[in-house]
């Protein structure tokens, strides 16, 4: 007598499965020029698909062929993310009420304050435009244009705390933020829906942590100094100018990171590989040992000293254009 197997499949992981491919694979294709990204910048026009997937799931109902709902579902808001993604698009950012325009802001809160010694600031933004930079001295400022209600901002002798309103429905909002670089140890960002730029120079950071969720960010952090610092991108990108002495670790999931160092300055960078994990360090002639690229520097370059890991993403060591 045969035995018979029977495969079922959990229709959730179905789903999430099939997501993920196009959403770290288009990227990918972009990024090996195999795809236009100006073709992909319109994969939002995928959106009837949906429609014609729910469409599908009823009518067929929770049988084998009720899948195929699943199956077109998940493929075309896979492609939809991953284009958006690839074409850096604020689609995620333009969902309901984030959606509304910087310019549309009518309202303004401007704050100020002083170090009295070494400081930790933590910026929390949910859906906006956050531009840090530093000023020589002790004193902070901090003005936020936005809708509705405003950041929340708490300070101390050696604290600086802002924060997006917590409230449904937030508003977009643009955050121009100047700190110390005399007293500024530490720096931890935490930015959702959100685009910027930070700037460190003449920064010496012990800490420089970052969790970005479909964000695009620019971090310059020449002329300074970063004892250690901890990026996360997902959904989104990263790029990051060094210095001559930077290191911590980079993670990316579904995102893409973009690093540009000094010529001159050593690199080494351990690279946790993945199979849908791809960058171009041997494109930029570093040597491979293992799990290790390094470059070599001159005596006064300074060391890049960073560990990278990745899922759907991809690295680009020195990109064409720059940072």
């Amino acid at each position: 007598m045969e035995g018979r197997f029977i495969v079922r499949v959990r229709r959730g992981l179905l789903f999430w499965g099939l997501f993920f491919i196009p959403l770290g694979g288009v990227p990918l294709l972009v990024r090996a020029g195999l795809i236009d990204a100006n073709v992909v910048a319109d994969a939002w026009r995928l959106w009837p698909l949906l429609l014609v997937a729910l469409g599908l799931t009823l009518i067929l109902g929770r049988g084998r062929a009720g899948a195929l709902g699943t199956v077109v579902a998940a493929l075309a808001l896979g492609i939809v993310a991953g284009g958006a993604l690839a074409a850096s698009t604020p689609f995620i950012g333009n969902v309901g009420g984030c959606g509304a325009t910087a310019s549309t802001a009518d309202r303004h809160t401007e704050r100020s304050g002083t170090f009295a010694g070494p400081a930790a600031v933590t910026l929390d933004m949910d859906c906006g435009t956050l531009d840090v930079s530093m000023t020589p001295g002790s004193d902070w400022h901090v003005l936020a244009d936005h809708r509705g209600d405003p950041p929340r901002i708490e300070s101390t002798v050696d604290t600086l705390d802002v924060h997006s309103p917590d409230v449904f429905g937030i508003r977009r909002q643009a955050w121009q933020i100047e700190l110390p670089s005399d007293q500024t140890q530490t720096i931890g960002i935490t930015a959702n829906a959100s685009s910027g730029t930070v700037k460190l120079a003449g920064a010496t950071l012990d800490t420089l942590k970052a969790d970005l969720n479909a964000v695009d960010l620019r971090l310059d952090a020449t002329e300074s100094r970063i004892s250690q610092a901890d990026i996360s991108v997902n959904a989104g990108r990263v790029r990051i100018r060094t210095g001559t002495d930077f290191h911590g670790s980079l993670t990316a999931n579904a995102g893409q990171i973009e690093l540009c160092a000094p010529p001159d300055v050593a690199l080494r960078i351990r690279v946790q590989e993945q199979l849908t994990f791809a960058h171009n360090l041997d494109e930029r002639g570093l040597t491979r040992s293992n799990d290790v690229w390094t470059r070599s520097g001159t005596s006064t370059g300074g060391l890049v000293d960073i560990e990278v890991q990745g899922n759907a993403a991809n690295l680009t060591l020195d990109p064409d254009g720059g940072c």
